[in-house]
């Protein structure tokens, strides 16, 4: 019966009654539950309906919505086609979809709209790769709803993103600390990034961590008033929300780094090149600090990072010790052409 009705339907032009007929067919193809359909016929079906898609009429649109977008009865092309609809009509597949693919996933943490973001950040078969692309680009409700989904998983740069924003934004704290009270994993995470005496830790994070009091962190911050700043043991934080600059949709290190500079973070941007490298504290911070341009070049060849992230670090430390920018220029043209350099390269492969 499916194959005769797909078969009638290739015959008819109007868009008008390609409309009713994807309606009807949709209806006996959802209603067939005592059948679970093959994987021709969940091909067959979605490859018809995908011809056809840009000729159906709303309504025809929906009807595929509220019946197939929480199934398994389409095939992940169709879902991913569904899911670029307007909120109103995707929202169904991009919270619920079995079918979606992470390639389309991937698409809406990029270039979807806030409102479809936050619905995506309910499902449980994220990756930390597309958690990481809603960290970097999305509101902070999109954040709040994955440190509140118990399947999202947070890399170490999403976890790092996570305590910057923390350190200017209450609610991050918040969302982490009770983040850290359900999931063992994150607590774990959280302790392991305290070892390493991270300069990111906000410090009523850190002292919750210490004291194993996360309940009093996570409750005192509830209902706190949507202007303005707080103070939380000693330390003020500003409603400002700070942003992760983002290369190519992805949460990198670079974009860390380039935020930390902005802030003016030398602490934190010194911890996080150590870590990189696998060099103490001390020597990076003697490194950068020091008038050694040759030394300070060689180490931050060793973490990878661009000329332009370059450039930004060479801004920044005259900033930070109050040096002339004028070698600037000189200094990136030389680092330029040592990322170029067939040596570099077979360095850097090495290393990994």
């Amino acid at each position: 019966m499916l194959q005769e009705q797909l078969e009638q339907l290739a015959r008819i032009r109007e868009p008008e009654s390609r409309s009713k007929l994807i309606r009807t067919l949709v209806g006996e193809y959802a209603r067939s539950e005592e059948h679970q359909p093959s994987e021709m016929e969940r091909e067959l079906f979605s490859g018809i309906v995908l011809t056809v898609f840009n000729q159906l009429d709303r309504e025809a649109r929906y009807e595929l919505v509220v019946r197939l977008a929480k199934t398994d009865r389409i095939v992940s092309e169709l879902a991913d086609r569904l899911a670029q609809e307007d909120y109103e009509l995707s929202e169904p597949v991009i919270e619920c979809s079995p079918m979606i693919s992470q390639n389309g996933l991937m698409r809406i943490a990029q270039a979807g709209g806030n409102d479809k973001r936050l619905s995506m950040a309910r499902r449980a078969d994220l990756s930390e790769k597309i958690c990481d692309t809603l960290i970097a680009r999305s509101s902070r409700d999109v954040v709040h709803a994955l440190l509140d989904n118990p399947a999202a998983p947070f890399s170490v740069k999403g976890t790092l993103a996570l305590l910057i924003f923390a350190n200017t934004e209450p609610d991050v704290l918040a969302w982490i600390a009770k983040r850290a009270i359900k999931d063992e994993q994150f607590l774990k995470t959280q302790m392991e990034i305290l070892e390493t005496n991270c300069p990111l830790i906000p410090a009523p994070l850190r002292k919750a961590l210490e004291t194993g009091d996360l309940e009093r962190l996570a409750n005192s911050i509830k209902d706190l008033p949507r202007d303005g700043g707080i103070e939380l043991d000693g330390v003020k934080y500003s409603r400002h929300e700070a942003s992760i600059q983002i290369a190519n949709g992805e949460l990198s290190f670079d974009a860390i780094l380039r935020t930390l500079f902005e802030q003016e973070r030398l602490d934190a941007a010194i911890w996080l090149i150590s870590r990189k490298i696998n060099l103490a504290d001390e020597v990076v911070s003697d490194t950068l600090k020091s008038d050694a341009d040759g030394a300070i070049m060689r180490l931050m060849l060793q973490t990878g990072i661009h000329e332009k992230t370059y450039r930004d670090f060479l801004k920044a430390r005259s900033g930070w010790l109050d040096r002339s920018t004028r070698s600037i220029p000189e200094l990136v043209m030389r680092y330029k052409a040592e990322l170029r350099n067939p040596r570099y390269y077979s360095q850097q492969l090495a290393a990994q």
